[in-house]
């Protein structure tokens, strides 16, 4: 579903997602809805948990079960214990070489559009965060797998290394993406439900922004404040109601009302208090 569709489905102007899926992945997409869309940029840092199969021996162009295939390999002969020692290689600060099919650019043009061209062209190794790699069960050439993974990581690559690991190929089967931060499947809505359904759906579990934002500290502006900020204008360390500002360079102002008036960047000077300058956020 594009963004066009999900905004007419949802019947709303603006809507925007923090983070895409694979076009053959399924699961959690969280979006922004109408004065939603300004905070999205701050949720593309949050973890991501997926599960998935990874079909060892064959090696396709996309990565996945989707795309043309490559070649195939042989496997050998891989039982539980053995897939689980080299996916603990994997956990940690590694490098990944992304895959053509993804959407970085390349001299200004997105690798998938290269790829369908039948281009490929080189790319730099970028460092990403594993932090948990379990491998769940073996299944003759299925292994089942469940990850957690911080901003930038590639599913794709991951099952392209853990394949060449075990001297084989291997590419995604299937992957869902099961969590992002605090948003999970279970508090999800199903895009292709009916208009009716979906509207009524997403009234009842959408998220109020302080909370959606609720790994970002707050700070509660004074109430002669709330209208300067919104129109633009930096509070001072004495528009807030704090004696001391979080250890942190970015936090939420919120109003009376606990609704988020802005989020605000803060300056660290040393020897003396922190101000912060605001950005609207409602």
């Amino acid at each position: 579903m594009t963004r066009a569709e999900a905004s007419l489905r949802l019947g709303v102007q603006e809507i925007g997602h923090a983070g895409s899926l694979d076009p053959f992945a399924t699961g959690v997409l969280v979006c922004g809805v109408g004065r939603g869309t300004k905070v999205v940029s701050y949720l593309m840092d949050l973890r991501k948990e997926y599960s998935g199969t990874m079909r060892l021996g064959l090696e396709t162009d996309s990565g996945d079960i989707t795309g043309e295939t490559l070649g195939e390999r042989p496997v050998p002969p891989i039982d539980l214990e053995r897939a689980r020692e080299a996916s603990r290689e994997f956990i940690g600060t590694i490098t990944q070489v992304p895959p053509m099919v993804s959407a970085i650019k390349h001299q200004g043009q997105r690798l998938y559009d290269l790829a369908r061209k039948g281009i490929e062209v080189e790319r730099k190794p970028r460092t990403v965060e594993v932090l948990s790699f379990e491998i769940t069960a073996v299944d003759a050439s299925e292994v089942h797998f469940n990850v957690v993974c911080g901003k930038g990581t590639y599913v794709r690559a991951l099952a392209r290394d853990f394949g060449e690991r075990l001297g084989t190929v291997a590419c995604l089967s299937g992957l869902q993406r099961d969590a992002v931060g605090p948003f999970r499947i279970d508090r999800s809505v199903r895009v292709d439900a009916s208009y009716p359904e979906i509207v009524e759906a997403v009234r009842a579990l959408a998220i109020p922004l302080p909370r959606a934002l609720a790994h970002i500290p707050a700070l509660h502006l004074r109430p002669e404040w709330v209208r300067r900020v919104r129109q633009g204008s930096q509070p001072p360390w004495r528009a807030t109601d704090v004696q001391e500002m979080p250890d942190t360079r970015c936090v939420q102002l919120l109003g009376p009302e606990e609704e988020l008036v802005a989020i605000a960047s803060i300056d660290a000077v040393p020897g003396r208090r922190t101000a912060p300058g605001a950005r609207p956020g409602s």
